[in-house]
């Protein structure tokens, strides 16, 4: 009669065993958080809750939930583990904002800056949720070198469209309508010199740049290093990204770009760096090319005067007048609009919206994750681990150049990148500790 009974308890066992199993982890969220991130055009948002309304920032939002339901479940099981200083560098930025919120309260703010106060601390909270999801949630080698394929995949298409946008001289997403999401009138291509600035999925050429060449060295690493891959699969990401790149009239961009090329040189074989330089300069003859006209725009950004240099260091100025009615904690985040003044430096703005503590906060969060990695990489021998820990200082230190030429944190897409390399810097240090998953579980 038991081994009648124990059949079916056994086979209930091994279901709800692999019910667990399919339960998604941190890599399937991150990875659904990056397809709305790339897919869904960056302008696209539930009105109401403006820029906080927008799909990805939804989903890290809950994220968000998800990882402080987790903290709880586990913390009676959760080991001793040493300081984990990303985290407490997010959680750094997170309280500055915190405090920035609860001081408006106190400024005498206009009642349309005291309610985007309130959608800019939503916004922080989605980008610390996805943040330290990824932080705590890949706790294998495997789960981080799948999520890097796919982000070189989902970079590589959405690198692409703007090659098709450059090409084509048209946006081909403007057309575009999803049921309940509202777009912004001024999204579309833009131009410089007569070349078509090509934005992808993003609202500005200056973030489709920004995503580029945080997505470019992790592309560069998996190339170079997962020799067991097709050619055919390594570099097309890279192929793909550095021509976007070069094409997108961006110099903040190209300047990224070269320090990423400075930064994982030296870590390649020395065959792999020849061969690579010969195919740089290849690749600019071939672009001289194909593209007449492009060498000579590329040269004058940087030898001739630009009215938007010149706009971002009159900002100094501007920005000290406002930095001066608060300068410890700010105005509150998200709070000083377009309206106002636009300084094309996220520093800048920082320190006028969350003060000196939260540009503090904010210098704390990007060093942190640029030095986590450089010290995880050397408990890895083998590659391509030990090159990702490159990769991940070289992308982090990518996006902190250039926060100081845009104000990347109105930006979707940047500021989504952005946190989300900076979590996975934490969690390729964690790599080497004691890390529970993150996963769905039942009490």
């Amino acid at each position: 009669m038991s081994h009648i009974l124990s059949t079916p308890v056994t086979a209930l066992t091994a279901i709800k065993r692999q019910l667990s199993q399919a339960r998604p982890g941190a890599t399937t969220v991150i990875t659904a958080y990056a397809v709305l991130l790339y897919v869904i055009p960056s302008d696209r948002r539930v009105e109401a809750l403006g820029g906080a309304g927008s799909l990805a920032s939804l989903l890290a939002t809950a994220a968000l939930l998800w990882w402080g339901w987790h903290q709880l479940n586990v913390a009676g099981t959760r080991s001793r583990q040493r300081i984990q200083w990303v985290r407490v560098s997010a959680f750094t930025l997170f309280g500055a904002c915190l405090l920035s919120y609860a001081g408006s309260a106190l400024l005498p703010l206009p009642s349309a800056d005291v309610s985007v106060s309130d959608l800019g601390l939503l916004r922080i909270a989605a980008l610390i949720g996805i943040l330290l999801v990824a932080h705590d949630g890949i706790d294998t080698e495997e789960d981080l070198l799948l999520l890097a394929r796919r982000l070189c995949l989902l970079g590589s298409l959405y690198a692409g469209l703007g090659l098709v946008q450059f090409f084509a001289g048209t946006s081909l997403v403007d057309s575009i309508q999803l049921p309940g999401l509202t777009s912004s009138p001024d999204a579309g291509v833009g131009a410089r010199n007569g070349f078509v600035r090509p934005v992808s999925t993003a609202v500005h050429p200056l973030e489709y740049s920004v995503v580029l060449t945080m997505l470019l060295p992790l592309a560069l690493t998996l190339a170079v290093h997962e020799v067991n891959r097709s050619l055919l699969r390594r570099w097309t990401p890279v192929v793909v990204l550095v021509t976007a790149t070069a094409l997108s009239v961006t110099r903040s961009a190209l300047l990224a770009t070269l320090v990423v090329f400075l930064v994982l040189l030296p870590s390649w074989p020395r065959a792999t760096r020849a061969l690579l330089t010969l195919a740089a300069a290849a690749g600019s003859l071939a672009l001289y090319l194909v593209v007449p006209g492009m060498a000579s725009t590329i040269l004058a950004m940087f030898t001739q005067e630009d009215a938007s240099v010149t706009s971002r260091t009159n900002s100094y100025d501007s920005a000290l007048s406002f930095w001066s009615i608060s300068p410890i904690f700010g105005r509150g985040f998200g709070t000083l609009l377009p309206a106002y003044r636009i300084f094309d430096n996220q520093y800048l703005l920082s320190a006028v919206e969350i003060g000196l503590t939260g540009l503090l906060a904010l210098l704390f969060l990007i060093i942190t994750a640029m030095v986590a990695p450089l010290r995880g990489r050397s408990q890895w021998q083998r590659q391509p681990m030990r090159g990702i820990g490159t990769a991940l200082f070289a992308s982090v230190l990518a996006g902190g150049l250039i926060l100081a030429f845009f104000d990347a944190f109105a930006f979707s897409q940047a500021s989504g990148t952005l946190f989300m390399m900076v979590g996975l810097c934490g969690a390729y240090c964690n790599l080497t500790g004691d890390v529970r998953p993150l996963v769905l579980e039942e009490r």
